[in-house]
């Protein structure tokens, strides 16, 4: 269950199967490798990637299939090694940000 106003992206952490349920504003992408149960009402949207098995749509928001863009980044141009480490630290940081959240949000998917 997703609720209020926000964004969810577990895209790059495929689940076997998903059901969402989102009310209110925002976005979720969600990735359900053999299908995916969406409920929306509201003015949201959800995108997901995988078979979409159901579908509930109260209020003007969409549910719509999404292919994540890919990224082509080139190695890093900086030359002073601080500034290497502090970078890499951030995209740690982020990674595992981005790791707590998917894990959060598979556990509310598991539990409710």
């Amino acid at each position: 269950m997703f609720s209020g106003t926000g964004e969810l992206n577990t895209f790059y952490c495929p689940m076997k199967s998903v059901n969402i349920q989102m009310s209110g504003t925002g976005f979720a992408y969600v990735y359900g490798v053999e299908g995916v149960h969406a409920i929306l009402s509201g003015t949201g949207t959800i995108c997901y990637r995988g078979p979409l098995l159901s579908q509930i749509i109260s209020g003007p928001g969409s549910i719509r299939e999404c292919i994540p863009e890919k990224t082509t980044e080139g190695p890093a141009q900086t030359t002073k090694e601080s500034e290497h480490s502090s970078s890499e630290s951030g995209q740690i940081m982020s990674r595992n940000q981005q790791l707590m959240m998917i894990l959060t949000t598979t556990i509310v998917f598991l539990f409710f």
